[in-house]
């Protein structure tokens, strides 16, 4: 079995849990220690505010890793052609099967578990063996995963690209009398038709058009408002692909803007840049960056029209990587050092009431001197001419 720098890197952390295995269910655990690629894992990707679990509740894969650093995959005959057998031994069964199988593959007394199918692990380990006891431990991976190497780094990269790309493309095909609904198709479309394995959450193309009720409040949108000029659409897209997730948003306006609009438009994006700009990894907490966002917006005149304002915890960004939503999120209480390797995700937005809603997320690499934005969509694409 190949020993990997991750696969070294888990099993120190592993070790310092003093715990005699680990079991993760198909989750995002099971994929990172496992550096499976083609699997569709169980996955929740909206887990901003409440820890949850995936949708199933019997696994039809888990692993286990011993305190060797060996892993062991037992999976059902269907999947067995995703998992490396170079970097793992793999169990094919069934999933009437699994206990049994791992009354031969769990070895102690004391196994970290994580959160997902956690209480089908817990009542089967009981019956492997009654004096088994668990131990939550589904943040155990958290660090290391928030430190990219360079063929995450690469892959993150492409799905950037790509996610710039899905949405010009987007932008090129609008038509007047489109839905709300009939764009987002396009970004699934689009997807589909170059081969991504999936989306990281459901897309929004928002639309909001001036001067109806629809533009009182940022929220609801509805799938079926109709585009006419006048509208605001805010992005937030998101691909997935071997193993990793991108995250996206910009803003563009369906014919000619108002001045306050345009101009907010520019003052959000310049906000955006200066944070990246402020950025010095090893010094700058996590927790400090939105409020760089908000000096901006309030040295340009457009901080009253922040969705959310200094110290307010909000949805104003956080990691990414395996899960679209990683920790720890962009909130002001993150002492969070940045360091090399991260990537996160900025997502200001304003609202103007009577007007619309606007947003603009990046994803950004912390390098060695700095940080670089992953999402090069250009920031002075605003009007739309139909």
């Amino acid at each position: 079995m190949i020993m990997t720098q991750r696969r070294e890197k888990c099993l120190e952390e592993f070790k310092k849990t003093g715990l005699d295995g680990l079991l993760f269910a198909s989750s995002a655990n099971f994929q990172y220690l496992t550096e499976t690629k083609s699997y569709m894992w169980q996955r929740f990707c909206f887990n901003l505010d409440v820890e949850v679990a995936g949708a199933r509740i019997i696994p039809e894969a888990l692993v286990y890793m011993d305190t060797n650093g060996k892993t062991t995959i037992l999976t059902t005959p269907a999947l067995k052609q995703h998992f490396d057998i170079n970097k793992n031994d793999v169990v094919v069964s069934y999933m009437d099967q699994f206990e049994d199988e791992l009354k031969h593959i769990v070895k102690g007394k004391k196994i970290g578990i994580g959160r997902d199918c956690d209480q089908w692990i817990i009542n089967t380990l009981k019956m492997v063996d009654p004096e088994i006891e668990t131990q939550n431990i589904e943040t155990i991976f958290d660090d290391i995963r928030r430190i990219k190497d360079e063929a995450e780094i690469d892959q993150m990269t492409k799905l950037g690209k790509f996610t710039d790309d899905a949405v010009m493309y987007v932008c090129k095909h609008l038509k007047k009398g489109m839905t709300m609904f009939d764009a987002e198709r396009m970004i699934v479309n689009y997807g589909l038709l170059n081969g991504i394995q999936d989306l990281s959450f459901a897309p929004t193309c928002g639309f909001k058009t001036r001067n109806t009720d629809n533009a009182q409040a940022i929220e609801p949108f509805e799938d079926e408002r109709v585009l006419e000029d006048g509208t605001m659409i805010a992005f937030d897209i998101g691909y997935m692909d071997q193993g990793y997730c991108s995250d996206w948003g910009r803003t563009v306006y369906c014919g000619k803007a108002p001045e306050l609009v345009k101009k907010g438009y520019e003052a959000l994006q310049a906000a955006q840049c200066y944070m990246v700009e402020q950025i010095k990894p090893g010094v700058t907490r996590f927790g400090d960056l939105y409020g760089y966002i908000c000096d901006k917006a309030e040295e340009l005149g457009y901080y009253e029209y922040l969705r959310f304002k200094r110290d307010e915890i909000g949805g104003n960004g956080h990691h990414i990587g395996v899960e679209v939503h990683e920790v720890p999120f962009l909130k002001y209480t993150s002492d969070l050092i940045l360091q090399p390797g991260m990537i996160f995700c900025s997502e200001p937005k304003m609202f103007f009431k009577n007007e619309g809603y606007m947003r603009v997320e990046d994803m950004i690499l912390v390098t060695e001197d700095g940080a670089k934005f992953l999402t090069n969509f250009p920031r002075d694409l605003f009007e739309i001419e139909f």
